[in-house]
């Protein structure tokens, strides 16, 4: 696993952040197909990145920004578009599976340790 740069919680606070940012200018410009996808996609893949999820970071800017493209640069998304969605939930279902306790657990203690280092820092 890679060293992660902030904590799951702060991660997660700032992806929430850009995503909300992002939907203020979708809405402003009111383009909501396939600009969601980049709304979406882009926070995900910060966070995965702040907390050290490098592989999964590529494989979420890959999925959306393929959608993205696929719907943008008119490629017949009829076939093209269910088969990104079903590959999208067997990764998350297999990743889900091959993940083991250890790994969790190791991340509980990280993400600790990085709060207690960010508290440090605040004070």
């Amino acid at each position: 696993m890679h060293k992660q740069i902030t904590s799951k919680k702060r991660a997660g606070a700032i992806s929430l952040a850009l995503f909300f940012v992002g939907l203020g200018i979708v809405s402003i410009f009111d383009a909501w197909w396939p600009a969601l996808m980049i709304v979406i996609g882009f926070p995900l893949a910060l966070r995965q990145f702040l907390v050290g999820k490098y592989y999964e970071m590529l494989i979420t800017i890959l999925i959306f920004g393929g959608i993205y493209a696929i719907d943008q640069y008119k490629f017949s998304g009829n076939v093209i578009l269910p088969v990104v969605f079903f590959v999208c939930a067997l990764f998350i279902l297999m990743r889900e599976y091959v993940d083991n306790k250890t790994e969790q657990e190791d991340q509980k203690e990280e993400d600790l340790n990085h709060e207690i280092e960010e508290e440090k820092k605040d004070d």
